[in-house]
C-alpha cells in the first residue's frame, strides 16, 4: 500500500492522496510540489477531547487532524507557518518551519495547553524518533 499524504488541490479540495491520485472534486491529477515534507503529530488531549482540529499552513486550510493522528504534508522548499485552531478559538503558538534541499523534512507535534480562562495550542519541533517513524 502506498503512503498517503495530506495534499491541497489547486481547486481548493484538501484530501489524503497517494502519488498518481486524482482530485475527487475536479478530477485533475494531484501534483506533488517539488520540495520536502512536514510531519505533524497531534498529541493526545487531556480529558479525552478527540474532535478534529483545523490545520492551517501559510494561512490556508489543510483540513482537520484527529486525536493522536500523524499527517505527512508535501510542501515546496521555503519557510512555512503552521497554525491549528478549533471552532472560534484561534489561540495558538504558531511554528515556522523551513524546508531546504539540505533539510527536506520537518518533524513537528502539537498539544493543547490548558489555561485559566481558555486553552491554547502549542506547535513545536520534534524528532523522527519521537514520532516513532
Amino acid at each position: 500500500m502506498a503512503k498517503e499524504y495530506r495534499v491541497k488541490c489547486p481547486c481548493g479540495n484538501v484530501m489524503n492522496a497517494t502519488p498518481g491520485s486524482v482530485c475527487r472534486d475536479c478530477n485533475q491529477p494531484i501534483i506533488f510540489p517539488e520540495g520536502g515534507q512536514i510531519y505533524l503529530y497531534r498529541m493526545g488531549n487531556f480529558l479525552g477531547a478527540g474532535g478534529g482540529i483545523g490545520l492551517y499552513i501559510d494561512g490556508q486550510p489543510y483540513g482537520h487532524i484527529g486525536n493522536r493522528e500523524t499527517l505527512c504534508i508535501p510542501l515546496p522548499y521555503g519557510s512555512h507557518n503552521l497554525h491549528v485552531a478549533v471552532g472560534m478559538s484561534r489561540k495558538c503558538q504558531d511554528l515556522i518551519v523551513t524546508i531546504t534541499p539540505e533539510n527536506p523534512i520537518a518533524y513537528t507535534k502539537f498539544y493543547m495547553k490548558p489555561g485559566f480562562w481558555t486553552n491554547s495550542f502549542v506547535i513545536e519541533p520534534t524528532t523522527k524518533e519521537d514520532l516513532g517513524l
